[in-house]
């Protein structure tokens, strides 16, 4: 892959990254919160300002299957840590633990949909489907349930992406890893996929027009009006700088169509696993490090127009007053009301060990970068 250009004009903002009551040392469980993890799935309810978190690894050595719930995580740190973990005793019988998973949520019904990744390392994979019912725990106690699907069973994989379309109650899967060193760019949608009124059922959408190379950890966003979903970067063996649109998302005709898009600005150098947020209102795509042919990156990067409305997309660096951190497989979340951008964990570069798995929480304002 070719490396990455000089940096784009720096957009100005006020924008800060904020590490947020981080604990001591590294690498440990720590009272107040889970312990270091990558690969795990996190959402955010904003009727709560909660961001809720969901399984993972420390580095390849344990899978979790536990929930945690990060209360007050925005605006949480400043002018004084109100930041709050609470871990979640759900009940129900609950997935296995697992990593390299995707989850999406249902914020009119505070539900989380679970969906595969890998229960070992890095075998097996799954394609099995959880809900967790009232995950902000407003309307009661948290619980799982599985889900049993109709239709055909996409195959099993990790390190997917996966978006959830509130309008049309369906989440939309692209791409991953079959476990076995092949990578996938098939797309599926699960129709009623909260799990309410009738059964769920499995589509296996036809693209029309160039697909994208088989991918996995790419970045993704969706806009729920013009029913677009975008896909950014993602390994296929390689770290992939690439940007795609899929269009016409029909599950009942089960048709859409892929363009390859070509963003105007100096682009990103090409990299997976990175963490990435939507703001839908300005239709801006929030990238944040990642691992690249150069190693453990800390830049973040805003996708504008991501879905073209209004205009062609087109990448901008954010130039931060305070440097987050290098880190890689760490999950993000973003919250609108605020424009701040939420990372959580993942892997990152600390003395003695070349690589460990996190445990931090950091906070981006002015996140879109206007």
């Amino acid at each position: 892959m070719k490396k990455g250009k000089k940096l784009a004009a720096v957009m100005l903002a006020a924008i800060s990254w904020t590490v947020c009551c981080a604990p001591t040392g590294f690498a440990q469980w720590v009272p107040s919160g889970p312990g270091p993890r990558d690969q795990h799935s996190a959402v955010f309810d904003a009727a709560t300002n909660q961001m809720i978190v969901f399984g993972g690894t420390d580095l390849g050595t344990i899978n979790y299957n536990d929930v945690w719930v990060a209360l007050n995580v925005i605006g949480s740190c400043s002018p004084a840590c109100s930041l709050q973990w609470t871990f979640e005793a759900s009940t129900g019988l609950a997935p296995a633990a697992r990593s390299g998973h995707s989850a999406v949520y249902d914020s009119t019904n505070s539900r989380m949909i679970v969906f595969g990744g890998a229960e070992g390392f890095p075998s097996p994979c799954t394609n099995d489907v959880w809900v967790l019912e009232n995950a902000n725990g407003v309307g009661g106690t948290p619980g799982w349930i599985e889900l049993s699907p109709g239709g055909t069973l996409p195959p099993a994989r990790t390190g997917q992406a996966a978006v959830y379309d509130p309008v049309r109650n369906v989440m939309i899967v692209f791409g991953g890893s079959d476990c076995n060193g092949g990578y996938l760019s098939d797309v599926w949608v699960l129709s009623n996929a909260n799990g309410l009124g009738s059964t769920p059922t499995w589509i296996q959408l036809t693209p029309v027009g160039s697909s994208p190379p088989a991918r996995a950890y790419a970045s993704a966003a969706f806009s729920s009006s013009s029913h677009k979903l975008v896909i950014y970067g993602g390994t296929d063996g390689d770290e992939l700088a690439d940007v795609w649109a899929l269009s016409g998302i029909d599950p009942v005709r089960k048709t859409c169509s892929w363009s390859h898009e070509l963003p105007s600005g100096t682009a990103p150098a090409g990299r997976y696993g990175a963490a990435s947020g939507y703001d839908s209102t300005n239709d801006r795509m929030i990238i944040n490090g990642g691992f690249s042919a150069q190693g453990i990156l800390a830049d973040t990067w805003v996708l504008q127009k991501a879905t073209g409305a209004g205009g062609s997309p087109s990448w901008s660096t954010l130039s931060a007053a305070n440097s987050g951190s290098q880190v890689y497989f760490h999950s993000g979340v973003y919250d609108a009301t605020h424009n701040e951008f939420v990372v959580f964990a993942g892997i990152s570069e600390r003395a003695p060990s070349p690589q460990v798995a996190d445990d931090h929480i950091f906070v981006l304002t002015d996140a879109n970068g206007q």
